[in-house]
């Protein structure tokens, strides 16, 4: 194992610890801060890109030392888990399932030392086999262990056909003749020769490389692989500015897949994903790109397709994933990064990076949404809107109208939450109901005007009184609407407000 490798799993087995205490106390968060800062210098160190760009904003959070971003903390660990997990997977692997007999020793040991992973195991080889994805599989065939049940139960999945698998067992014509008809490339008895067995499991381990490094789609989901898919989604945006056409790029992770996976098993999981991605490829084209970029994470790309198209079409399979979950009695969801081709730039890494740092807000946002790459907002002036309401129904309601109509929509239930959320993002107008939690409307505006005198406010009151009226717009507000109000008017008031 190479010093990267090392660093890489030295990094992963203190993630893996930590995440194993149920304590998460203040003291359990100041422990995870030291280590998420040690792994940003130990990935910087040994330029492993990935990592600090995961990390990129870690400095930042540490000075603020705000207690209350414990939660981001701990997300910041688990995405840092299943980037090293990724790595790790994507080394040489075979799986043994094996005796405990030790007949296998010197063999495992002898490819160990070929800098070749070896994971031994007696059971689950479906799952297992999905959650490793090795180059071959050795099975050890005894009482305890029939070759010929575990090859059937593989072979049953229909994507495992391509791992190349090699049976080790005592002579016996007849299970060896169904075990080549099952489709084992060797069937190898007990007392061999060591030497030999090496050099052939070497030389299938050199072939699987090879076959998976030119490989175009990924064995579970049927998808292009990483690959394959930046190849071509790079030439669909070469082909979208020749023909002066939009190209615009999701990328989604699944948000609890790891706990599906571990608790109900990877087949289990993949079904899953498989079920989700089926939904967005029926709003895909022959000419759009999806693939899979690793693990729980995908990448769609729509030609000639705007933000506004793309971000909806999300929002709608966001809620089919959810809505699918709460049926099987799973939490299932997933957050997603939009960004599109910009004037200036037409290189697919570049829009890659502010998909995933869009992602990355998703994820510190509290998950299961999507957001739209800031540079893009910026440069087609797409207007962020928050609103203020503790009324779910109204909220749910607006945000859905506004984000229809291209709006990126933000909201707060209380006025502490909006002024949290103006600090952080260039908010373009404020909806504010009159009455609210912890702080009222008044008490708002007249927060938000002692550093903004710009940002127009319209309030939502269901308030007659002339006083309240006046004492409101002589604060700050822009505009004042009474409760009950008609959609169609408020759309004509943030109309006026914005132009």
């Amino acid at each position: 194992m190479g010093h990267i490798d090392l660093a890489v799993q030295e990094i992963l087995d203190t993630i893996n610890e930590l995440l194993e205490i149920d304590n998460k106390d203040q003291s359990y968060i100041n422990v995870v801060k030291r280590v998420l800062e040690k792994i940003y210098n130990i990935s910087v160190e040994n330029k492993i890109e990935d990592i600090a760009f995961e990390l990129s904003e870690i400095e930042r959070l540490l000075k603020e030392d705000d207690k209350e971003q414990g939660q981001k903390y701990i997300e910041k660990l688990e995405n840092i888990k299943k980037i090293l997990e990724d790595k790790i997977s994507q080394r040489s692997k075979i799986l043994i399932f094996h005796d405990s007999d030790n007949l296998l020793d010197e063999l495992i040991n002898k490819i160990n030392k070929n800098n070749i992973d070896v994971v031994l195991l007696k059971s689950d080889a479906v799952d297992s086999i999905f959650s490793h994805n090795p180059n071959a599989v050795v099975i050890q065939n005894n009482k305890d262990m029939n070759a010929v049940t575990i090859l059937k139960c593989i072979r049953e999945e229909k994507v495992l056909d391509q791992f190349p698998i090699i049976v080790i067992s005592d002579a016996d014509y007849n299970n060896k003749i169904e075990c080549l008809k099952l489709g084992v490339i060797d069937y190898i008895e007990h007392n061999f020769d060591v030497e030999e067995v090496y050099l052939k499991l070497i030389n299938i381990v050199n072939m699987s490389c090879k076959c998976l490094k030119n490989t175009v789609y990924d064995i579970s989901t049927g998808l292009y692989t990483r690959k394959q898919g930046e190849l071509l989604a790079q030439s669909l945006l070469v082909k979208a500015k020749d023909e002066k056409k939009q190209a615009t790029l999701l990328v989604i992770d699944f948000d609890y897949m790891s706990e599906i996976n571990k608790n109900f098993g990877v087949s289990f999981g993949n079904k899953i994903i498989n079920k989700v991605v089926s939904e967005f490829k029926k709003y895909t084209t022959k000419v759009d790109i999806v693939y899979r970029m690793s693990g729980d994470k995908f990448a769609f790309v729509f030609y000639d397709k705007d933000v506004k198209w793309v971000k909806n079409i999300a929002d709608k399979v966001l809620r089919f994933a959810i809505n699918h979950g709460e049926e099987m009695g799973k939490k299932i969801s997933f957050s997603g990064g939009i960004s599109s081709s910009l004037k200036d730039k037409s290189d697919y890494k570049d829009m890659m990076l502010r998909a995933k740092e869009a992602l990355s807000i998703a994820k510190m946002e509290g998950r299961s949404r999507i957001v739209i790459d800031i540079d893009f907002v910026k440069q087609n002036k797409i207007v962020n809107i928050l609103f203020v309401d503790d009324d779910k129904i109204i909220v749910s309601i607006l945000k859905s109208r506004y984000k229809n109509k291209g709006y990126n929509v933000f909201t707060a239930s209380d006025g502490l939450e909006a002024l949290e959320i103006l600090k952080n993002y260039d908010i373009g107008l404020v909806v504010t109901d009159y009455y609210l939690k912890l702080m009222n409307g008044d008490e708002l505006i007249k927060n938000i005007r002692q550093t903004d005198k710009e940002t127009p406010i319209i309030v939502l009151s269901s308030q007659k009184n002339e006083d309240y009226i006046k004492r409101t717009l002589e604060l700050g507000a822009d505009d004042y609407i009474l409760k009950p109000f008609s959609p169609v008017e408020l759309d004509s008031r943030i109309k006026k407000l914005l132009d």
